[in-house]
C-alpha cells in the first residue's frame, strides 16, 4: 500500500518529464526523418503507428471508436490544423533550418494562440503588460531570424514554414477552446493520429512519394519514436497533468522544450549552438513567462508605482 501510493505521487512528475523531454525532442526527430523520406511520407508512418496503437489500447479497454456527428466534426477540424497541416509544415521546414531554430520558434506559441484568440474574441485579450510580451516575443523571432539566416542556418521559407505552423496550431487549439467533446480522452488521440494519417497518405500516393522502396530505418525510426512518444505518451501525460497540476505550473514544459532541443540537436545532429539561437530564445521565453503571469505583474508593478507615488 505504501509503495502503491509513493507510485500515484510520482507519476506527476513522470508525466511532467514526458511532455518536458519528448516534445522537446520533436525538432531533431523531424529532422532526422524528413533529410531521409519525404515529408509526407514520414507523416504517414508517424501517424499511422499512433492510429494503430491507439485503436489497440481502445479495444483493450472495451471502448467503441463510434463518435456522433457532432464530435466528429469537431475532432477533424481539429486534427486537420494541428496535426496534419501543422505537421506538414513543420516536416517541410526541418529541411531547410536547424533543428534548433525549429525548437525555438514553436516556443513562440503561447503567444500567436493570445493573438488569435484576440482575433477571436474581436478584442485584445491582454493588458500594456502583455502587449510588451508580445513585442518581446516577435524581437526574439527577429534575433533568430537575422542571425540564422546570416549564419546560413536557415532560409527564409524555412522560416516562413515555421511561423505558418504556430499560426495554424494556434488557429486549431483556439477553435477547440470554444468546442466540447463528449468522447474519451483515448478516442479523441485516435482520430487525432488516424485523421492525419490518411491525410498524410493520400498526399504521398498522388505527389509520388509512397515509395517503400525508399523506406529506411533511419527515416522510419524518427517517425515511430514521434508517433509514440510525442503523439500517444507525450499528449496523454499533458492531458493527465491538466487534472492534477494547476495549468500555469503545467505549461512551464514551454519553458524546457527549447532547451532540450537545442542541446539534442548540438549532441545529436552537430549543430552549432549560436548566440541568435540562445539570445532569440531567452527573448521568447521571458515574453511567454510575462504574458503568463501578466496579472502577477501588472499588480506587482502598480503597487510599486504607488509606493513610489505615495
Amino acid at each position: 500500500m505504501k509503495s502503491d501510493s509513493s507510485l500515484r505521487r510520482l507519476l506527476p512528475f513522470a508525466a511532467y518529464f514526458n511532455i518536458c523531454f519528448f516534445w522537446g525532442t520533436a525538432g531533431v526527430a523531424n529532422k532526422l526523418s524528413s533529410s531521409m523520406i519525404h515529408p509526407f511520407f514520414a507523416g504517414s508512418l508517424r501517424f499511422l503507428i499512433a492510429s494503430v496503437l491507439m485503436a489497440l489500447w481502445v479495444g483493450f479497454r472495451h471502448e467503441s471508436l463510434a463518435v456522433g456527428l457532432r464530435d466528429g466534426k469537431t475532432l477533424a477540424v481539429g486534427s486537420v490544423l494541428m496535426y496534419f497541416l501543422n505537421t506538414v509544415l513543420l516536416l517541410f521546414a526541418s529541411r531547410r533550418v536547424d533543428a534548433g531554430i525549429s525548437t525555438v520558434m514553436v516556443s513562440l506559441i503561447p503567444i500567436t494562440i493570445l493573438l488569435v484568440d484576440s482575433l477571436a474574441a474581436r478584442k485584445l485579450c491582454v493588458s500594456w503588460v502583455g502587449i510588451g510580451g508580445i513585442i518581446g516575443g516577435f524581437a526574439g523571432i527577429a534575433v533568430v531570424v537575422v542571425g540564422s539566416i546570416s549564419g546560413g542556418n536557415a532560409d527564409p521559407i524555412g522560416i516562413a514554414l515555421l511561423l505558418l505552423a504556430d499560426i495554424v496550431w494556434s488557429v486549431g487549439t483556439v477553435y477547440l477552446k470554444y468546442q466540447s467533446i463528449s468522447a474519451s480522452v483515448q478516442v479523441q488521440i485516435f482520430y487525432q493520429s488516424a485523421i492525419p494519417a490518411i491525410l498524410f497518405f493520400f498526399c504521398a500516393v498522388l505527389t509520388g512519394n509512397f515509395d517503400l522502396g525508399k523506406l529506411s530505418w533511419r527515416g522510419a525510426l524518427p517517425m515511430a519514436y514521434m508517433g509514440i512518444a510525442d503523439s500517444i505518451v507525450g499528449l496523454t501525460s499533458y492531458l493527465y497533468l491538466l487534472r492534477r497540476w494547476k495549468t500555469s505550473v503545467v505549461s512551464t514544459y514551454a519553458y524546457i522544450n527549447p532547451v532540450v532541443g537545442i542541446l539534442l540537436s548540438a549532441l545529436l545532429l552537430s549543430e552549432e549552438i549560436t548566440m541568435a539561437k540562445v539570445g532569440g530564445m531567452l527573448l521568447i521565453l521571458v515574453s511567454v513567462f510575462v504574458i503568463q503571469r501578466e496579472d502577477w505583474l501588472s499588480g506587482l508593478l502598480t503597487r510599486r508605482v504607488k509606493r513610489i507615488a505615495d
